[in-house]
C-alpha cells in the first residue's frame, strides 16, 4: 500500500476507554482500537475510510507500562493499490468475506449483474483466475475495509470484522441502515452507461469520463468534505426492459442525481421515470424532440437537462463549413450535390427541414436520403446508390461504431470521390483505431466535442494515465463535464435538496472541457455556437475535425479550430 509522499505514519496507544485518548486522533479510529482490545487478536491490518481519505491501519497488542493490555495503533493516509476504485474496494471486501453476487448487490444497492461485471473486471485487473484467489489477495494485501459495507451481520469473524463488532454502538445506530448513514456524509451519483450492446464503445467512454471526474473531486477532498459515491450501471440501450430496470435500481438507492449519455434518446419513457423521481437528470441525447418536451412542460420535466445542443444544427453546420471552404478557395464542388446516410433511429434524422432550407439558400441540393438499420450486414447496395448520385458530399449520421467503420471502409474501397462528413460517429476512438489510413481525410463534427486547448490537453493526459488509452473526442469529456456541473451545483448550494440544485443549474454557467454550459433557456439544453448564440462564452461550439496522419485536427469554428488545417482528401485506394 503506497502512502502519500511526505506523509509520516501517526500512532497512539490505546489502554482503556476510548474517551481516554485525546485529539488529534480520529475518534472513530480510537473506537475501533477499543474494539480491537475486545478481540483475542495479537495484530490486525485493514483499510479505513473516514469519509474523506483512505488510511492503512495496523493494530498490535501490547502491555502498557501500568501492566494493562494496550493497543498500539499506527495509521497513515494511503493510495489504493492496483489502481482500484473506492467502489472496487467495497466489492473486494465483500468477496473476501465470502458473499455471493446477490448478497453483495443487496448491500451495495446495485444489481447482481452489475456486481458480476465488477468482479470479472477485478479478476482481470488483479490478475486472478478465481474468487478464491481474489479473496486471498485481498486478505494478504490488507484490503479489507472498515467499516464493512452493509455492516458485520452474517459475515465470517475474521480479524477486521471482529474489530468492528467489538465497537459498542447505540440501538439507534443499529437500526439505521448503513446506506443511510453513508448518505449523511456523501453525495450519491448514479450513472447509466450503454456499455453493453451495439454502442458499447460509447458506454465505456462515458463510464471512464464520469469515473475520472469523480475520482478527481474526491481526491481534492470532495464537496465540503463530503465525497461523491458513484453507482455505475451498465446497460444495453436496445433492451428497454434492461433500461427501465437500471433506472429503477438507482431510484431505489435514492441517488442525488443521475447522468447518462444518450440512453434516453431511444427510450423516451425514461423522461417520465425521472420526472416522477424528481431529482436532477443530465443527458447528452442531442435530441430536440425531448428538449421541446421540457420546453412545453417545464413543471413536470424541470429536472431534465440536455448537456449539449440538439441535432437540428448539424445540417446547417455542414452547409456553413462547405461554404467557408469554397469561399477560401480550398475546395470546389462539381455539382453541389449532397447525399445523406442516416441510421433509422428516433434521434438521428438530421436531414430535417432546417437543413434542407439552409442548403437551398446556399445553392446546395440534398440529392438523396438513405436510411439504414442498425447492424446492416452489407453496404454494397448503399455504396452503389451513393456512386450513382455522384455527390460532392456524403453526410453520415450514425452512432454505432462497428457500422460506421464498415461503411467508411466500403466507401473508401469504392473510390467515392466526395468529401465524407460524419455526424458524431467518427469521434469514437474505435473509428480511427480500426480504419487506420482509411480514415485519412475524413471530416466529422460533434455538437459536444472536446476542445483542443489547455484544459483538453490536461484531460487527455489524465485519462491516458488512468485508463491506459486515449479518450475519444466527445463522450468521455461530456460525461466528465456532467460530473463537474453537478459538483459545482452541490458545492454552491451546499445541499442535497433537488430543488436548490436544479435552480442553481438553471441560473449559472459552467465552463467545461466541451465548452460553456448555460442551461437556463427554455428546454434546459446547452446552446450551440454559432447557430444559437453568437457569444462563444455562452455556448458549446459545434466542433469540426479532420483526421490527418492518425490524429484529429480541429478545423472550425474559428475560435476553436483553424480552417487552414484542412487537407483535401485523396480518393480511395
Amino acid at each position: 500500500m503506497d502512502v502519500f509522499p511526505g506523509e509520516r505514519p501517526r500512532e497512539f496507544l490505546m489502554t482503556g476507554h476510548p474517551d481516554a485518548v485525546t485529539s488529534p486522533h480520529p475518534p472513530e479510529l480510537v473506537s475501533l482500537a477499543g474494539g480491537f482490545l475486545r478481540t483475542g487478536r495479537d495484530e490486525v491490518r485493514f483499510l479505513w475510510h473516514d469519509g474523506g481519505t483512505w488510511s492503512t491501519v495496523r493494530m498490535a497488542r501490547q502491555v502498557a507500562p501500568t501492566g494493562r493490555p494496550a493497543a498500539l495503533v499506527t495509521y497513515a493516509p494511503a493510495n489504493l493499490p492496483f489502481r482500484v476504485t473506492d467502489r472496487e474496494v467495497d466489492i473486494l471486501t465483500l468477496v473476501a468475506l465470502g458473499l455471493t453476487n446477490g448478497q453483495i448487490s443487496e448491500r451495495l444497492g446495485t444489481s447482481p449483474r452489475t456486481v458480476s461485471t465488477q468482479v470479472e473486471r477485478l479478476l482481470t485487473k488483479l490478475d486472478q483466475r478465481t474468487r478464491g484467489g481474489l479473496a486471498a489477495l485481498v486478505v494478504d494485501s490488507a484490503l479489507i475495509r472498515l467499516p464493512v459495507p452493509g455492516g458485520t451481520d452474517d459475515v465470517p469473524s475474521i480479524g477486521p470484522v471482529e474489530v468492528e463488532r467489538g465497537v459498542a454502538t447505540t440501538e439507534d445506530q443499529r437500526r439505521t441502515p448503513p446506506s443511510q448513514r453513508l448518505r449523511q456524509r456523501r453525495f450519491l451519483l448514479g450513472t447509466v452507461v450503454p456499455s453493453r450492446g451495439p454502442v458499447s464503445p460509447d458506454g465505456v467512454e462515458a463510464a471512464r469520463g464520469s469515473t475520472l471526474a469523480i475520482e478527481q473531486v474526491n481526491q481534492r477532498g470532495g464537496i465540503g468534505g463530503r465525497l461523491i459515491e458513484h453507482l455505475l450501471v451498465e446497460v444495453d440501450m436496445t433492451n428497454p426492459d434492461a433500461v427501465r430496470e437500471s433506472f429503477e435500481s438507482l431510484f431505489d438507492q435514492e441517488v442525488d442525481a443521475i447522468t447518462t449519455s444518450y440512453v434516453n434518446a431511444e427510450n423516451p419513457f425514461v423522461l417520465d421515470m425521472v420526472a416522477d423521481f424528481g431529482r436532477p437528470f443530465l443527458h447528452v441525447a442531442t435530441f430536440e424532440e425531448q428538449v421541446e418536451l421540457v420546453r412545453q412542460e417545464p413543471t413536470r420535466y424541470g429536472m431534465v437537462f440536455q448537456t449539449c445542443p440538439s441535432e437540428t444544427h448539424y445540417g446547417s453546420g455542414l452547409v456553413r463549413f462547405l461554404d467557408q471552404l469554397v469561399a477560401q478557395g480550398m475546395w470546389q464542388p462539381r455539382a453541389r450535390r449532397i447525399v445523406t446516410i442516416e441510421v433509422d433511429a428516433l434521434s438521428t434524422h438530421t436531414t430535417n427541414e432546417t437543413f434542407i432550407t439552409r442548403a437551398d439558400q446556399s445553392g446546395w441540393r440534398i440529392h438523396d436520403v438513405i436510411r439504414v438499420p442498425i447492424g446492416l450486414c452489407g453496404w454494397s447496395d448503399v455504396v452503389r446508390r451513393v456512386a450513382a448520385a455522384d455527390p460532392d458530399v456524403v453526410m453520415i449520421t450514425h452512432f454505432v461504431a462497428g457500422d460506421v467503420v464498415a461503411l467508411q471502409a466500403a466507401l473508401h474501397a469504392a473510390r467515392i470521390d466526395a468529401l465524407v462528413y460524419h455526424v458524431y460517429g467518427a469521434s469514437i476512438p474505435e473509428f480511427a483505431d480500426r480504419l487506420g489510413a482509411v480514415a485519412e481525410g475524413v471530416i466529422w463534427s460533434s455538437v459536444t466535442g472536446l476542445y483542443d486547448d489547455t484544459l483538453g490537453d490536461r484531460f487527455r493526459q489524465a485519462y491516458l494515465q488512468r485508463f491506459g488509452a486515449a479518450p475519444g473526442w466527445s463522450q468521455a469529456s461530456a460525461a466528465y463535464d456532467q460530473v463537474g456541473l453537478l459538483a459545482s451545483a452541490w458545492a454552491a448550494t451546499d445541499s442535497h435538496s433537488p430543488g436548490e440544485v436544479i435552480r442553481y443549474m438553471r441560473q449559472s454557467a459552467y465552463r467545461g472541457l466541451n465548452g460553456v454550459y448555460y442551461l437556463g433557456a427554455p428546454g434546459q439544453a446547452s446552446r450551440g455556437y454559432p447557430d444559437e448564440v453568437a457569444d462563444p462564452s455562452l455556448g458549446q461550439a459545434q466542433m469540426v475535425y479532420q483526421y490527418q496522419g492518425g490524429s484529429a485536427r480541429a478545423l472550425s469554428p474559428a475560435t476553436n479550430g483553424d480552417l487552414r488545417n484542412f487537407r483535401l482528401p485523396a480518393v480511395g485506394s
